[in-house]
């Protein structure tokens, strides 16, 4: 029986990339955010004022649906209704789509076809020092995280999470930080929202929960990783995200 050698490890950074070792890929951000990108996501739903952008209502929306383990894309027609605020909340506009059933996202800016593929999770979460598989074969995909530091913040304990996305080969192992995820008076729980291969390159993109600038400590906020869009020195990019403003 041929014996497998032991698979040897490629560290990719947001900005290099390396054979050996780990830095910190982000230095004082939490997230490097993209910058006049065409992709862009939005949730069927109520959005405070300043939430919604007007001129969304031109493009093109695709959603993304999750039934039976399968998931599917279905061209959409945004319909937006008018909120009035109310004492607790500046509610400004309602979205909304025929099809809301089994949505999870919308997505503009990507040259899509209606289709049905396999996707790898519903909302699953990321806990500390465990790792999460989107899937098996020849690309073990999975995220995990590092605990980088400690701090007291007034009263409350601070946790700063390394995330980092994997990819195991029975050869190699390449691994690229997503971001740095802060966690406020407990330990990490991080949301995955959806995984699957939407841009028909046969590796997985993913939608997660990302930090919300600049601490992470007001709204929330998910960010939509595909792998087509990556740099040479990249396993995925982060093309779109949405950032709730909390209440």
């Amino acid at each position: 029986m041929k014996r497998l050698s032991k698979p040897s490890m490629v560290l990719i950074s947001l900005s290099a990339l390396l054979t050996l070792g780990s830095i910190s890929a982000q230095e004082n951000e939490l997230i490097k955010l993209p910058k006049d990108s065409e992709i862009d996501i939005l949730y069927p739903g109520d959005y405070k004022k300043g939430e919604f952008d007007i001129h969304f209502m031109d493009r093109e929306w695709w959603g993304v649906y999750a039934r039976n383990n399968k998931s599917y894309l279905k061209k959409v027609h945004l319909t937006l209704d008018k909120l009035e605020p109310d004492v607790q909340y500046d509610w400004e506009y309602q979205i909304s789509i025929q099809e809301k059933n089994d949505c999870i996202f919308l997505v503009s800016g990507l040259n899509l076809n209606e289709k049905s593929f396999e996707h790898y999770t519903g909302l699953d979460f990321l806990d500390k020092n465990k790792e999460f598989t989107f899937q098996h074969g020849p690309y073990h995909t999975f995220l995990s995280s590092k605990l980088e530091s400690e701090e007291t913040v007034g009263d409350v304990k601070k946790y700063n999470y390394s995330i980092h996305l994997n990819y195991n080969t029975n050869e190699h192992h390449y691994s690229q930080e997503l971001f740095m995820f802060p966690c406020y008076g407990e330990e990490l729980i991080m949301r995955i929202i959806w995984a699957g291969d939407i841009d028909n390159d046969e590796k997985t993109d993913f939608l997660l929960q990302i930090p919300t600038p600049p601490f992470n400590e007001i709204g929330d906020a998910t960010g939509l990783f595909l792998s087509s869009k990556a740099s040479p020195n990249e396993l995925v990019k982060l093309v779109a995200y949405f950032i709730s403003k909390g209440c």
